[in-house]
């Protein structure tokens, strides 16, 4: 039996006052606009408040105030923009028509629902299905009824306000949808396990209800339907779905969860992660390969600096070098144009033997201490 609906015709006040004694933080809106107002809630939502002396204060000073609602942490509120979104989205749960909702100006909804214990990772500035904005979780308020515009329109109940302890729970399979799926635990990031093999696929599995298993009480419903729903986003690549499922009921039993409990969620979280596959990274294994290779090919000898300042260089090939400007026998050139020039790793001195005896031999080369700089 739906309530009769008295919050839309009463005065701001009287409506404030109300929402207060169910619980629920209220605050005082500019005449004809959605913001706090700016004298008597300087810092906006913060200074939401329950305590009747303090809104009847608001008030005096303002009796046209609109009403600003801040649902607690448990509450969850829709706010749902658009008309045909709110069709689609009650058309897919049935349930959420006995839920509290107040009908906006635009012809959107406000839909009030209760959070199970221990659910985290709501994000009220990340929009996870079109045309639906996440409210309330005592981090962002909603206008409330009696609130009037400027240009007269209102907001109005449709189905009463009641206290959170009496709210509807949010149907697993929505908060399925509207939370982000968790990333693959690291237990899954091995070498030994690449690509979209079934070994690699089984390792993720493994992992996933190994978190599950583990989850204290509080948190077990919600982190069972997460992981569900990523155990969901490998399905695509592979993995079979009754395997998923058994897995992770079992881990739900092992975390504490009635068997029914742990599989409606898991079947729910199941069905919402295959619509949306995981984007596995690239095989590990392939990549340790082709460095493998790449060490096999032969390279150009090197030296420690220590080697190869102190002369014990290994003697190059005939020929070596040549492409780069200076054969066997030792550098033409490095890296820099001229002595003058950019510095490089060390600069090039040389003595013409030609030059001490006359004769006309290949200068050896003498190296100092290196210049350290830009290539």
């Amino acid at each position: 039996m739906v309530e009769k609906d008295t919050f839309s015709l009463a005065h701001p006040i009287e409506q404030a006052l109300a929402y207060a004694r169910k619980g629920y933080p209220v605050l005082p809106l500019y005449p004809g606009e959605k913001r706090p107002h700016p004298r008597l809630v300087p810092h906006g939502l913060k200074e939401a408040s329950r305590d009747p002396k303090a809104l009847e204060a608001w008030w005096a000073h303002e009796p046209l105030a609109g009403v600003g609602l801040l649902a607690p942490p448990e509450v969850l509120v829709l706010d749902v923009d658009e008309a045909g979104a709110w069709e689609a989205l009650r058309g897919r749960y049935p349930a959420l028509e006995a839920a509290p909702r107040q009908r906006t100006p635009k012809g959107g909804v406000h839909l009030f629902l209760g959070l199970p214990g221990g659910v985290g990772g709501l994000s009220a500035t990340v929009r996870r299905i079109p045309g639906v904005d996440l409210r309330g979780l005592g981090r962002a308020y909603v206008v409330a009824a009696p609130t009037r515009l400027a240009d007269g329109r209102t907001y109005r109940w449709e189905v009463p306000l009641v206290e959170a302890s009496r709210l509807p729970l949010v149907p697993p399979a929505l908060l399925a949808e509207l939370l982000p799926p968790p990333p693959p635990p690291r237990e899954a990031r091995t070498r030994e396990v690449g690509g979209t093999s079934p070994r690699r696929l089984r390792a993720l599995l493994e992992a996933y209800c190994a978190r599950v298993a583990a989850t204290p009480e509080g948190a077990r419903h919600n982190t069972l339907i997460r992981y569900a729903r990523a155990a969901g986003g490998l399905i695509p690549h592979g993995l079979n779905p009754h395997e998923a499922e058994e897995a992770l009921v079992g881990a739900g039993l092992e975390a504490g969860l009635p068997e029914r409990e742990a599989r409606e969620a898991v079947r729910w979280g199941l069905e919402v992660g295959v619509r949306v596959p995981l984007h596995l990274e690239e095989d590990l294994t392939r990549r340790s390969n082709a460095l493998r290779t790449l060490l096999k090919k032969p390279s150009p000898p090197f030296w420690t600096g220590k080697t190869f300042w102190s002369g014990g260089a290994p003697k190059a090939p005939k020929g070596f070098g040549a492409e780069w400007g200076f054969g066997a026998g030792g550098c033409s050139k490095n890296f820099a144009d001229e002595k003058g020039g950019s510095e490089g790793l060390g600069v090039l001195e040389h003595e013409s033997e030609g030059n001490r005896s006359g004769g006309d031999k290949t200068p050896p080369l003498r190296f100092p201490k290196p210049k350290l700089g830009r290539w």
